[in-house]
């Protein structure tokens, strides 16, 4: 069965997007003192969470592209059980990204460790999901609120 709905989107685009969040989002986080100093310069410390926000986002992109391409159209059609199941994977996707971005920061580190537990890192990624689908919403386009989009 063909997809008729298939998101798709120029390469380019995806990069120029995924760069510009990643900037603001890099930005805040610095902003706020999130991760701590420690021995390392203000331009290494943002370099490293540049780098995990870019992985998160830029992953979390293509993990959200193949449920919307694939994986949806596999599943029953219960607007309730999709919502469900939605937020069941995004809380599985998070787990790759959390590993992902673990590995970034011993990249910038001396020594090895966690940013955290990765089973609060799933349900802070279900927030940042809710909260991009949010942004999608208001502005008029498909989203998780607008039929699990």
């Amino acid at each position: 069965m063909q997809n008729l709905e298939k998101n798709t989107e120029p390469f380019v685009q995806t990069i120029i997007r995924t760069i510009l969040t990643t900037t603001i989002i890099a930005v805040i986080l610095s902003w706020l003192h999130i991760f701590p100093l420690g021995d390392k310069s203000k331009l290494t410390l943002f370099e490293m969470i540049w780098s995990i926000v870019f992985c998160i986002v830029f992953g979390g992109h293509w993990l959200e592209l193949v449920f919307v391409n694939q994986i949806k159209f596999a599943l029953p059609k219960n607007i309730v059980l999709l919502y469900f199941i939605r937020i069941g994977y995004w809380f599985l996707c998070s787990i790759p990204l959390f590993f992902i971005a673990n590995l970034i920061n011993d990249l910038f580190s001396h020594k090895t460790g966690q940013l955290g537990h990765w089973w609060a890192f799933g349900c802070f990624y279900i927030v940042i999901q809710l909260l991009m689908h949010a942004i999608m919403h208001i502005r008029f386009k498909k989203s998780f609120y607008n039929g699990v989009y």
